[in-house]
């Protein structure tokens, strides 16, 4: 019988163009019909361009895991949610092994160090300036429940050393990803993963222009990011007063812009919150909101929800209290 994907489907088996005499006895092989399948879940958009460039390298490498993904398409009779899942936890784990290639010499204790001795050296003692970094399969799941739109514009307001914004980089297809980042230590290192990418990573993402990446030396109060499509703010450590100058400064947005924060939403009735869930973050487990903008007259944006998404390990049993980034 036919199997069923998101409103497409395939006769079982799929004819090849040949001669007329070849057409009822040959198929598409497994490659072909995966690669054709990308192509048609692209298009779609349910996968990203990049998750199907990612998808297109495993397929021409004959990665063994293809036979789970095949296994799933044969036994989900029609439930395209659980083909669905695993075809993106495929294209999340590829995008992950490259991201740690990336990061490999700025991991997560680097980005702390830099960031207290800077701290220490110049007496900030602003708690918000604490560091703390996304967990990427967390942070991955959240832009995949937004599912952004190509050709967007990503913001992280308190960028570190970049690792949310390239999460948002491999993993989707925003015309440009930027960071906003106040310590000069971490925004350096920043720079030097940035420079990295462009001279040995950019190639590997199927979007490539302009898969822009730049990063801000600056405060995110100052910083002008009202064309901003999806505006992320790691909020945990963030005090009521300038909580309430980010919610301020977001209602510059336009309509139907979505911004993600951890721990405290939003002060400002400009926005709806579309969920509120905790993940796991390096620091422990986190309440993450994501909201939208709605329009001027304070009418939501859209009847459309987030993208579904079957709970899993990323997320931690609500009873959790959320903790604090702390210093090591």
């Amino acid at each position: 019988g036919p199997s069923v994907l998101c409103g497409l489907w395939f006769p079982a088996p799929l004819p090849v163009a040949a001669s007329p005499g070849a057409m009822a006895e040959e198929q598409l092989t497994e490659p072909a019909k995966l690669l054709l399948l990308s192509s048609l879940l692209e298009k779609d958009r349910i996968i990203t361009r990049n998750g199907k460039g990612f998808l297109k390298e495993l397929i021409l490498d004959r990665d063994r895991r293809l036979n789970d993904l095949l296994s799933s398409l044969d036994s989900s009779e029609g439930q395209d949610s659980s083909f669905i899942d695993v075809i993106n936890q495929l294209i999340e784990q590829e995008a992950h092994t490259l991201y740690e290639r990336l990061f490999s010499q700025c991991p997560l204790d680097h980005g702390k160090t830099v960031s207290k001795a800077e701290r220490e050296e110049k007496g900030l003692n602003d708690k918000s300036l604490i560091y703390g970094e996304v967990e990427f399969n967390s942070f991955a799941r959240v832009l995949r429940k937004i599912q952004p739109a190509p050709g967007t514009k990503f913001y992280d307001l308190g960028s570190g050393t970049g690792k949310a914004v390239f999460v948002a980089r491999f993993l989707h297809d925003f015309d440009q990803c930027v960071g906003i980042e106040i310590l000069e230590g971490l925004h350096n290192c920043g720079v030097a993963v940035v420079d990295l990418y462009e001279r040995e990573f950019r190639q590997f993402l199927a979007v490539t222009e302009p898969g822009d990446v730049s990063l801000i030396h600056g405060s995110l109060l100052d910083g002008d990011w009202s064309d901003g499509d999806v505006v992320f703010a790691n909020s945990t450590c963030f005090d009521d007063e300038l909580m309430e100058a980010v919610s301020k400064k977001a209602e510059d947005l336009k309509p139907g812009a979505f911004v993600v924060t951890f721990t405290k939403g939003l002060s400002s009735t400009a926005f709806e919150i579309m969920e509120k869930k905790k993940y796991k973050m390096s620091w422990g487990p986190a309440t993450v909101y994501i909201h939208r903008r709605r329009h001027d007259d304070g009418t939501p944006f859209s009847s459309e929800q987030l993208n579904n998404i079957e709970d899993d390990e990323s997320y931690n049993a609500e009873e959790e209290e959320d903790e604090d980034e702390e210093e090591e």
